[in-house]
C-alpha cells in the first residue's frame, strides 16, 4: 500500500512539473540553445553554476522518469525553433523498474526519431547511464540496481547512437567510479543521485561537447 500510495504521488509530482515545463516553454523571453532532458539526475543539476558557456542552457528533467514516459511527454521537455544541442540522460529508472532493455533501448530510440524530426539540426548527446554504488549502505535506493545492468544498457546505446549521424554517445560511466568499480561515495548522496562534487565532475566531461 505504501509503495501504491509513493508511486500515485510521484505520478503527480511529474504531472505539476510538465505543466510547469510547458507553461515555461510557452512564455520564454530566451531561446535555448541547449537542453538537457531525463530523470532526477538532470532535473538537480546545477547547470547554470557549473558549466561555463554563453549558450542558454535549459534543465527540463523530471525525477523518477523512465524512457517511456519521457517518450510519452516529449513535447514538455523540448521547445525553441533553434536548438544546438540536447542532452539526453536516462535509463537507471529503467533498471530500478526492472524494465526490460529491449524496451528500454526501443524506447530510446523511438525519442532520438522524434527529435530527429522536430529538431533535423540538433545534435542529440546519448550519455551513457551513470554507475552506482552496490555497498551494503545503499542498498534501500539502488535496489536492483546493478552496474553490471548498467553496462550493458550502456552498450546498447552505444550501438545505437551509432546508427545515427545526429547522435553521439558520450561514456561519462568511467569517470564516477573508485578503485572497486562502483560509484565513489564522493561523488554520491545515496548511492544513485550525485552530490556537487559528482555533478562538478560530469561539469568537467560535458564541458568540451557544449
Amino acid at each position: 500500500m505504501a509503495v501504491q500510495l509513493l508511486e500515485e504521488w510521484l505520478l503527480k509530482e511529474q504531472a505539476k512539473i510538465r505543466t510547469n515545463y510547458r507553461e515555461l516553454n510557452a512564455i520564454s523571453v530566451r531561446e535555448p540553445d541547449i537542453i538537457f532532458i531525463g530523470d532526477s539526475i538532470v532535473e538537480y543539476y546545477p547547470l547554470q553554476e557549473l558549466l561555463q558557456t554563453s549558450k542558454a542552457l535549459v534543465n527540463r528533467g523530471i525525477r523518477g522518469y523512465k524512457s517511456d514516459l519521457l517518450l510519452q511527454h516529449l513535447d514538455a521537455h523540448l521547445f525553441g525553433s533553434a536548438l544546438d544541442k540536447i542532452f539526453l540522460l536516462i535509463g537507471t529508472n529503467d533498471i530500478g523498474k526492472e524494465m526490460p532493455q529491449a524496451d528500454t533501448l526501443a524506447n530510446v530510440e523511438a525519442i532520438i526519431q522524434e527529435i530527429s524530426r522536430s529538431y533535423p539540426l540538433a545534435q542529440l548527446q546519448l550519455l551513457s547511464v551513470l554507475p552506482v554504488n552496490e555497498s551494503d549502505s545503499y542498498k534501500g535506493t539502488v535496489y536492483v540496481r546493478t552496474n553490471a545492468k548498467i553496462q550493458a544498457l550502456n552498450q546498447g546505446y552505444r550501438d545505437l547512437a551509432a546508427a545515427y549521424m545526429n547522435v553521439q554517445y558520450l561514456n561519462v560511466y568511467d569517470v564516477f567510479l573508485d578503485s572497486q568499480g562502483q560509484l565513489r561515495q564522493d561523488f554520491t548522496s545515496d548511492g544513485v543521485h550525485l552530490t556537487i562534487a559528482g555533478y562538478a565532475a560530469l561539469s568537467k566531461v560535458l564541458q568540451g561537447y557544449l
